[in-house]
């Protein structure tokens, strides 16, 4: 199943903001469905958020965001992910990266992680989603029908995956141009 991906036009408000250093005032906090995390997103990404979600649930898929740090990503955050995910211990992985002057390598078993400062997350853009569908806390996976549903509907909302690996992954896309069905 190939995933929609799209080029990313930035909304005008983060012109001039660094990438995990946002201004907080640009900053909306998001409330998760069914007991997920409040993240923060930009507007318009936050309101373009909020309308998918809203259409999904009406669909009978509940996205749920993964984690806190499934949305924005302050550099911090950034710089912890890359380090729990890669090492400058050569190990054969054939993944590698640069960063500060090293190469690192991506451990075995470990999902990719962008250098700090260079994630889509630290724009305020992107999610990292799962769904809902035992009442617990946690987050499951992303069933088949509901990537089904996404990827018929994603790009109505003005997101789109941004790789093929990671059915998870969702990044908007619209920039300043706010999709009809969001408005």
């Amino acid at each position: 199943m190939a995933y929609p991906v799209r080029p990313v036009v930035e909304p005008a408000v983060l012109d001039g903001q660094s990438n995990g250093r946002l201004a907080p005032g640009i900053l909306k906090a998001t409330p998760g469905q069914a007991g997920g995390p409040v993240v923060e997103l930009v507007e318009p990404a936050a309101r373009a958020w909020r309308a998918l979600c809203a259409a999904a649930l009406k669909a009978g898929h509940v996205l749920k965001i993964s984690g806190p740090a499934s949305a924005y990503r302050t550099y911090e955050q950034q710089v912890v992910l890359f380090r729990q995910r890669f090492t400058t211990t050569p190990n054969g992985s054939g993944t590698t990266r640069r960063w500060e002057g090293q190469t690192w390598y991506l451990r075995p078993g470990m999902a990719l992680a962008a250098v700090p400062g260079t994630s889509n997350h630290g724009r305020g853009l992107a999610v990292d989603t799962g769904v809902e569908r035992d009442g617990d806390s946690g987050t499951e996976s992303i069933d088949h029908g509901t990537l089904a549903w996404l990827i018929d509907n994603e790009e109505k909302y003005g997101f789109s995956h941004e790789v093929q690996s990671e059915p998870w992954h969702l990044h908007y896309f619209t920039g300043d141009h706010i999709p009809a069905l969001v408005l």
